[in-house]
């Protein structure tokens, strides 16, 4: 049976209709970041990397981090060892759980309510990735000829969002909504910002973060509208970053707890 999700394709941030302000205070965002000549885990206050403190390095090269939907696994995908493991939010280290069927991975994200978990394998398609056997699934077409699938997030209203780069110009970003399994992924807009590293849904408040770095030592964080893919509430850190924010879908009909 295909699961049909939205996907929006580009860099994004996803500004729902009526989300209140991101709270700074209980969640956490987790990250890999990528420093001269070294790597580290590192937590946050969700929207704000400013108070960013180190948990503990980390050598290996994670393509991708999310949480599971009780927000108590952290899973990554490890391109060093071509594998799927956990990290440990207490020290950082990474624990390999299973060998995946392929080598090549540009963007990963977990369902936070079904736990279906996402993948692109530096191409335009969609696949559900088997956490038991590291075998995929292809479900569909997540962004359009002549690009490729860079970043994916997954949010609490049935929703799959990603990044799309043209292979063309990887200047060109574009975030796009895609309907995997039933139609073409829609465009969205292009994006002011390119090289996006990491795209992720805050649960709570159903804001859309995410990191861009196109070159250099230095990368861009910002929150990006996915009904116009304006990317506001930027602000620049040494590094380059991969994120999952732990928390949870919302019990309530309204999304929202308060």
């Amino acid at each position: 049976m295909i699961v049909v999700r939205s996907l929006i394709v580009g860099a994004a941030f996803c500004l729902c209709a009526a989300a209140p302000a991101a709270a700074l205070g209980a969640d956490l965002v987790f990250a890999q970041n990528f420093l001269t000549g070294s790597k580290q885990i590192v937590s946050y206050p969700v929207g704000d990397p400013a108070n960013m403190t180190v948990v503990g390095p980390l050598t290996d090269t994670l393509r991708g981090m999310d949480f599971a939907p009780g927000a108590d696994v952290l899973w990554a995908i490890n391109l060093a060892t071509h594998a799927l493991g956990t990290v440990n939010e207490a020290t950082g280290a990474y624990a390999q759980t299973v060998v995946l069927a392929n080598v090549n991975y540009s963007a990963f994200t977990i369902d936070p309510v079904s736990g279906t978990f996402y993948v692109s394998k530096d191409d335009r398609f969609v696949y559900d990735l088997d956490p038991s056997s590291g075998g995929t699934t292809l479900l569909g077409i997540g962004a359009p000829i002549g690009t490729t699938i860079a970043a994916l997030a997954a949010d609490c209203r049935g929703r799959l969002f990603a990044v799309a780069v043209a292979v063309s110009d990887t200047n060109l970003n574009a975030l796009y909504e895609a309907h995997v399994g039933v139609s073409d992924p829609t465009l969205v807009g292009s994006l002011a910002y390119s090289g996006v590293t990491s795209l992720e849904f805050d649960n709570h408040t159903g804001l859309l973060y995410a990191w861009f770095n196109p070159s250099g030592t230095t990368s861009t964080h910002g929150t990006i509208n996915p009904t116009t893919a304006e990317i506001s509430q930027t602000s620049a850190r040494d590094g380059k970053y991969r994120m999952a924010i732990r928390n949870e879908c919302s019990i309530f009909a309204d999304d929202f707890e308060a």
